[in-house]
C-alpha cells in the first residue's frame, strides 16, 4: 500500500508539472503575431507542346498522378537516409506562422527524424521522433501513444531540458498542420497522392504538368493540383498546391498550399521547401539519440 501511494503521488507531481510546462508553452506561441512570406522563386516556363527526351518528363506530361507514385516509389527503394534545411510557414488556429528554418536528419527505417529549429523556433527547439521509441501504452487515447522528445523554447528550457509529448496532442496541432510522422519526401508524396486518388475516384481531380524553372538554383518541373476544397474539417486539405520535383533528385523540393486559385498571399495555407539536401549520407544511432543533443 505505501508503494501504491508513493506511486500515486509520483504522477500528481508529474501532471502538476506537465500543466504548468503546457501553460508556459502555450504562452510562448499564443503572443507570436506574424505575416505570411513567400519565398520568389524563378518564373515557370509553362509547358509547350513538345516531345520530351527523359522518360520521367513524358510521364510527368501524359499522367502526373503515374509520376507521383513511381517517384515515391524510386525515392523509397534508392534512399535510406538524408539530411536538408527545411523553410516552412503555415496557417494556423492561431494565425500565420512566422517563417521558420530547420536543420533535419532523416532515416528512413527505423523512421526517425530529428529537427533543430535556426530560426524562428515556435514552442520547441529540437525535436526528435523515432517511431515506437517513446510510447506511452497507458495513454487513454490511443492516438496520444506515439511520443517525440521535445527540448522546448528560451522559456520553458529554463525548467526542463526536455519532455516527452504525443506528436498527434493539442500542442501538436496548435504548432503544425502536419504531424512529424509525415515528414519526409516519400511521407509527402503519400500525402500528395492519396488526396489525387481520393479525388480521382470523385471525378475531382485537375493535376496539369505546368512546365520547368528552378528553385535553389536547380532545374525542377512544376505540377499544379487543383480540389474542390470547402475549408478546414472537409475532405480536401487545400484547393490549389504547387508541386516543384527537381529534375536530377525526382522528389518535391518545394511545395506550396492555397485555399484560392488565385495563389494569393493571403490565401496560403503551407509552404514547404527543402534546400542542401544530401541523400545517404550515412546516418548512425547517435544521431537519433536525445543524449546527443543534450535533451
Amino acid at each position: 500500500m505505501p508503494g501504491m501511494q508513493a506511486q500515486k503521488t509520483r504522477r500528481r507531481i508529474q501532471l502538476v508539472f506537465g500543466l504548468a510546462l503546457a501553460g508556459i508553452l502555450y504562452a510562448e506561441f499564443s503572443h507570436q503575431d506574424y505575416q505570411p512570406v513567400l519565398t520568389q522563386h524563378s518564373a515557370i516556363v509553362l509547358a509547350e507542346p513538345r516531345v520530351a527526351s527523359d522518360p520521367f518528363e513524358r510521364l510527368l506530361r501524359q499522367d502526373p498522378l503515374a509520376a507521383l507514385i513511381e517517384t515515391r516509389q524510386r525515392h523509397l527503394q534508392e534512399v535510406t537516409d538524408y539530411r536538408c534545411t527545411m523553410i516552412k510557414q503555415e496557417l494556423l488556429g492561431s494565425g500565420m506562422s512566422a517563417e521558420q528554418e530547420i536543420e533535419v536528419r532523416f532515416r528512413q527505417a527505423p523512421y526517425s527524424v530529428m529537427m533543430e529549429w535556426v530560426r524562428n523556433a515556435g514552442l520547441a527547439s529540437r525535436v526528435l521522433y523515432v517511431k515506437g521509441q517513446w510510447t506511452n501504452p497507458q495513454a487513454e487515447d490511443p492516438a496520444h501513444r506515439e511520443r517525440a522528445v521535445c527540448q522546448p523554447g528560451a522559456v520553458a528550457k529554463l525548467f526542463v531540458k526536455s519532455i516527452k509529448m504525443p506528436i498527434h496532442g493539442s500542442m501538436a496541432r496548435r504548432t503544425a498542420r502536419r504531424s512529424i510522422d509525415e515528414f519526409g519526401f516519400g511521407r509527402t508524396l503519400d500525402l500528395l497522392i492519396k488526396y489525387c486518388e481520393i479525388a480521382k475516384s470523385r471525378d475531382e481531380l485537375r493535376l496539369t504538368f505546368r512546365g520547368s524553372t528552378h528553385f535553389d538554383g536547380r532545374p525542377v518541373w512544376v505540377i499544379r493540383r487543383h480540389l474542390p476544397y470547402t475549408g478546414e474539417g472537409g475532405r480536401y486539405p487545400d484547393r490549389s498546391t504547387d508541386i516543384f520535383i527537381d529534375q536530377e533528385y525526382r522528389v518535391p523540393v518545394a511545395v506550396y498550399c492555397y485555399s484560392d486559385d488565385a495563389h494569393s498571399s493571403a490565401n496560403l495555407l503551407g509552404k514547404y521547401e527543402y534546400r542542401d539536401i544530401r541523400f545517404n549520407v550515412g546516418l548512425t544511432e547517435a544521431d537519433f539519440e536525445p543524449a546527443t543533443y543534450g535533451m
